[in-house]
């Protein structure tokens, strides 16, 4: 394979950081570790531009269209930079860095147009999300900024090298892992391409699809051709978002009951399903993301 000259290197960590996907490395001395060095590691100063570029850019749209839909925007930036940067064991001290300098901007901008906001404003996600955290928080209509700089390290879960595509034990570790998923139905899922949604829905439907060996999120029934629906957890018309995260597979009929707000249909709906109380405990977390009363 061939290498590039620009990208590749043999580096002494202990002495020089290196540079890679945007992150920057270095190994220093810890006496009572295995080894006796750790990893420290950072944002590269080209990744600090870049994530201050694209946030001075979403506080341009907001103030330009001050709407619950640009602010969405910007936290969707804030929150995409936060949980790429998170395996880097000083985020902390460099989104704090990055939030004390676009500070000015913020208030310069949004001075006449934000709002001071609670905690409890935000959305059960972001609540969740943000927990812990103590800082003054802004909103425009509904919709609350979150803070650049709350996000703590995580360590990078180990992943198994046999695992590929391209050997035979790779492969069938992964049909191993498929074999309790209908493949008629996955089948039919992969083939089908929705035009109206976006790219990233119509691989994340499917990457979810597989994650939950084809059954349904609330009541683990086996899914079937006509019957599995793809649900946003986070309302798509609010939250423009398509990421894993705020997909999940569902029944046709669990689906039903996350959105419908006329109690005898309801009674109907769950008559037939016979939920357990856990079960419903989960229909009404997402009923409530949904904006709709718990059953």
């Amino acid at each position: 394979m061939e290498t590039s000259e620009e990208k590749s290197k043999v580096i002494n960590l202990k002495k020089n950081s290196s540079e890679f996907l945007g992150f920057s490395i270095k190994v220093v001395k810890k006496g009572k570790t295995r080894f006796g060095y750790v990893t420290k590691s950072n944002m590269s100063r080209k990744a600090k531009g870049n994530a201050s570029n694209k946030i001075k850019e979403a506080i341009k749209a907001v103030q330009k269209k001050p709407s619950a839909k640009t602010v969405w925007n910007f936290n969707t930036i804030v929150m995409g930079i936060q949980n790429y940067y998170s395996a880097a064991t000083r985020i902390t001290i460099n989104l704090n860095e990055l939030n004390s300098y676009l500070r000015k901007t913020l208030y310069n901008r949004l001075k006449k147009l934000r709002k001071d906001a609670n905690f409890q404003d935000m959305t059960k996600t972001l609540q969740k999300r943000y927990k812990g955290y103590k800082s003054q928080l802004y909103k425009i209509q509904t919709m609350v900024f979150v803070p650049i700089y709350a996000q703590r390290h995580k360590t990078s879960l180990c992943f198994s090298q046999v695992t590929c595509n391209y050997t035979t034990e790779g492969r069938e570790k992964i049909h191993k892992s498929l074999k309790a998923i209908n493949k008629t139905v996955l089948s039919s899922i992969m083939r089908s391409f929705i035009p109206n949604w976006t790219i990233e829905y119509n691989d994340n439907r499917i990457s979810k699809f597989i994650a939950q060996y084809g059954k349904c999120a609330i009541s683990g029934v086996e899914l079937g051709i006509n019957d599995w629906h793809c649900h946003h957890m986070n309302p798509y018309h609010l939250s423009k978002d398509d990421t894993y995260s705020n997909l999940v597979i569902l029944h046709e009929a669990v689906h039903r009951l996350v959105h419908l707000k006329d109690n005898e249909k309801i009674k109907a709906l769950l008559k037939g399903l016979n939920l357990s109380n856990k079960q419903k405990e989960k229909l009404n977390k997402l009923r409530i993301q949904c904006l709709n009363k718990a059953i």
